[in-house]
């Protein structure tokens, strides 16, 4: 079960991201097109920067802890997974931290 905590810690994320979207109406689904361009150059640099990290031995990932499955021989799954889910995660909590304080998306403050 060791080997699942990554994988259930961005399952927790996403349960959080789903519940909030739904509590709040979000309906952030309808913008999948924006958000699966913007993320791609998040995977995109953040992926080379994690696999430049690895070879480097900067950085690495504790085996005991993820699923045996790597992305180009390097990088674990679930850290694909990571760079998927916590950007949707940032972008669902400050559509509702819009919602809840009132705030009008693009207004100016004055």
């Amino acid at each position: 079960m060791r080997h699942f905590h990554y994988a259930l810690v961005l399952i927790f994320i996403l349960a959080c991201a789903f519940g909030v979207n739904l509590s709040f109406r979000l309906k952030i689904l309808r913008q999948w097109r924006t958000f699966l361009l913007t993320d791609l150059v998040i995977v995109l640099i953040y992926g080379a920067w994690d696999i430049w990290a690895i070879d480097k031995h900067n950085w690495y990932f504790d085996r005991a802890q993820i699923v045996d499955f790597d992305l180009f021989k390097r990088l674990p799954v679930e850290e694909l997974l990571f760079f998927i889910l916590v950007p949707l995660m940032v972008v669902i909590t400050y559509r509702a931290l819009l919602q809840l304080t009132g705030w009008e998306y693009g207004a100016d403050s004055q």
